[in-house]
């Protein structure tokens, strides 16, 4: 049974309303609707585990409807469940999440308008997110309409494209050191890194061809 079938089922067989799958998972509402529309290619081991919470069945059944691990006899060693956990968590990609804005200034909080993945162990630190390009300012490096990979807990050099949060507004250009003070510069304009409220390093630009 393919994952978004057995996730509609599962609500179904309870009555429930996405709402309170939502509730129960600590998943967002949209989250649950998003995959519960159709398949999609390496759910994530956070969203595997809310709904395997919410529904209060083992993890596996999700895994092996999503196609991680495939259905078979019962071996005559059974690994013990945290084993089995870990080697999943191991061999899922990490889900990144991808904005339209900055959704951490000020507390907000926003939904995201889609997911990217990387593998794992190239993903080293938490506050790691993706954000859609609108605009040509570093044209021909990012172009509108990329997805850019920052790393909020990165470390920033000269030379490196980062972006940063100005009077509430994303904005995107390489780091440049001018008379020992630190810049960002794109093909628009020139700001004093000191006057970022936020800033963060690129580390991956995904480039979409249409």
């Amino acid at each position: 049974m393919a994952l978004a079938q057995k996730l509609k089922e599962l609500r179904k067989e309870r009555d429930w309303t996405q709402e309170e799958v939502a509730k129960r998972s600590g998943l967002g509402r949209r989250t649950v609707s998003y995959w519960e529309k159709k398949d999609r290619k390496r759910p994530p081991a956070n969203i595997l585990l809310g709904f395997a919470r919410a529904y209060n069945i083992k993890p596996e059944e999700l895994y092996q409807a999503a196609g991680y691990i495939k259905e078979t006899k019962i071996p005559y060693h059974l690994e013990a469940p945290e084993e089995i956990l870990d080697k999943l968590r191991l061999a899922t990609p990490v889900s990144i999440p991808v904005y339209t804005e900055f959704p951490f200034h000020a507390g907000d909080s926003a939904e995201p308008v889609d997911f990217v993945y990387r593998a794992r162990p190239k993903t080293t630190g938490k506050n790691i997110e993706g954000y859609l390009v609108h605009g040509s300012c570093l044209e021909s490096q990012v172009s509108s309409g990329d997805i850019i990979i920052i790393d909020r807990q990165g470390e920033m050099n000269n030379g490196d494209i980062i972006v940063c949060l100005v009077d509430n507004e994303l904005r995107i250009g390489r780091l440049r050191k001018i008379a020992d003070e630190l810049w960002l510069e794109n093909n628009n304009s020139r700001i004093k890194l000191q006057d970022c409220q936020i800033a963060a390093p690129v580390i991956e630009v995904i480039r979409r061809l249409k």
